[in-house]
């Protein structure tokens, strides 16, 4: 099969798969995806074993490469890894411990410690999820890791390490795990000595999509798990330069065409996620988590369960996990006969509550209702979105839908709906790509962050360029007031 040379690749870690996307000097792209493996637990919360990472990587590039893709002409790489993964390494760089998943939320006193200390004034608001929270939460366990400790970062950071040899704080992930002072975008150092860390375990920062370092086969460390393991994946991409990665929400919101402050970008992945981007200097409500967008802020709030939530729901019915038959049943489903799906979080677990009358819905209507639950949901993290920038230059009426629930129509109608009730006359687009890449925002994001900081230099034309989208598709009217009668009960 004839080679094409790949001159980009985008790399997405995700909690389910190792996704690549990549692209020629002239345009061409390609995708292929593997599952994720490590999935562990710590402390009996979600944990990843960070050995895997190199095999699975080499895994998803043999698969290009059987595509008849070639990496022997260096280019540029870049990640987008999951939000608020946390490695612990010691000098050798071993990693001390499994990597603590995003998926951990158990870190709720340390948060409300964080608070009380003011911290929060100055890397933004903390939730339990963030990393600095998760290593308070870990060294209330083992405290004896406080003299094995040498360096904390995130897991793509670690990658990037594994690559060349470099260790470096990457500004996107790091400005959203409470790490770094958001008017400097420099670890906030003072803050993590106050609440009782050792600011020296944090490397330098550096900004989204600049150069780490090249990857190669001298390596500055001798005899480390670096150096073992991911000699292999050093092999295959030989020369390559790799840019500081993005956490998955920014690379989410680069993939699907964010590139103006007049836009909300709603995602239904495994996490739910609302978006938009803010002015440096702009006046927040301070409801929004705050991370790096290149020049901007990324303000983001999030469903810790979506398509999860989903995912849940059909395993635990017994049913086969087919998305499209399910979708139909969804969309055909009485909508008057929707009812309201809540959760709970009890020691840091998620479980649904349903309503008395659950069992009396036929397959479909309780497909519909879950559906509608979850888009409910992000609904309402919408409506906070939408007064989260405290100007009229925060005023939005353009609205992206993407991730893999916005692939069922009934889930996009609910959404199409509940947004025209909240900002009237707002304009729905969804992707306009019918590509292996369409819905693989995060991946693409990586992509076109990897371009970024090498052939294209203005980076909110290339986001238009290769992002087009089109209106979202609309209900039939009687079906479509249906549908807002019921939202309207809810927002």
């Amino acid at each position: 099969m004839a080679s094409q040379q790949a001159k980009f690749i985008g790399i997405d870690l995700s909690t389910t798969a190792m996704s690549v996307g990549v692209r020629s000097e002239d345009g061409h792209e390609d995708f292929s995806a593997v599952a994720v493996r490590g999935s562990t637990q710590w402390h009996d919360q979600p944990a990843f074993l960070t050995k895997h990472l190199p095999a699975l990587l080499v895994e998803s590039l043999g698969e290009l490469e059987s595509q008849g893709w070639s990496f022997l002409d260096p280019g540029r790489l870049s990640w987008s890894v999951r939000q608020h993964d946390m490695v612990l390494m010691d000098n050798h760089f071993q990693p001390l411990l499994p990597a603590i998943s995003w998926e951990c939320h158990v870190a709720v006193e340390q948060v409300r410690e964080l608070q009380s200390l003011g911290i929060d004034s100055m890397v933004g608001p903390i939730e339990p999820r963030f990393i600095l929270p998760k290593l308070l939460w870990v060294l209330k366990q083992h405290p004896d890791l406080r003299d094995q400790i040498a360096w904390v970062a995130t897991t793509g950071d670690f990658m990037s390490a594994g690559l060349t040899g470099q260790l470096r704080l990457s500004a996107s992930d790091a400005l959203s795990n409470a790490l770094l002072n958001q008017n400097t975008k420099q670890v906030a150092r003072h803050e993590i000595e106050r609440a009782g860390c050792d600011a020296s375990w944090f490397p330098d920062v550096i900004g989204s999509g600049c150069l780490v370092g090249h990857v190669g086969d001298e390596f500055p460390f001798s005899d480390t798990t670096l150096t073992n393991d991911w000699s292999s994946v050093r092999q295959m991409l030989s020369g390559w330069s790799v840019g500081a990665g993005l956490g998955d929400n920014h690379a989410g919101a680069v993939g699907c065409g964010l590139s103006g402050k007049k836009t909300v970008v709603i995602s239904a992945g495994s996490s739910g996620t609302v978006v938009r981007l803010a002015f440096p200097h702009d006046k927040l409500a301070g409801n929004a988590a705050c991370f790096e967008y290149y020049d901007d802020r990324l303000l983001l709030m999030m469903l810790a369960d979506c398509a999860i939530w989903y995912n849940r729901f059909l395993q635990q019915s017994g049913r086969p996990m087919d998305h499209e038959k399910n979708n139909q049943a969804a969309l055909a489903a009485d909508y008057s006969c929707l009812v309201r799906v809540t959760q709970e979080t009890r020691n840091g677990r998620t479980e649904e509550v349903y309503p008395e009358n659950w069992s009396d819905l036929d397959w479909g209507e309780q497909l519909a209702s879950t559906q509608f639950s979850i888009a409910v949901e992000l609904l309402l993290r919408v409506r906070n979105m939408l007064n989260e920038v405290i100007s009229s230059a925060g005023i939005v009426h353009n609205f992206v839908l993407t991730g893999g629930l916005c692939q069922s129509p009934m889930f996009r109608h609910v959404l199409a709906a509940g947004l025209q009730i909240l900002s009237p006359g707002a304009k729905i687009e969804i992707s306009d790509r019918n590509d292996k890449l369409a819905f693989q925002t995060a991946t693409y994001g990586a992509l076109i962050n990897a371009m970024g900081a090498g052939q294209y230099e203005n980076l909110p034309d290339t986001i238009d360029k290769l992002c087009p989208r089109q209106p979202c598709e609309s209900l039939a009217k009687i079906a479509r007031i249906a549908l807002e009668n019921r939202l309207k009960r809810e927002l």
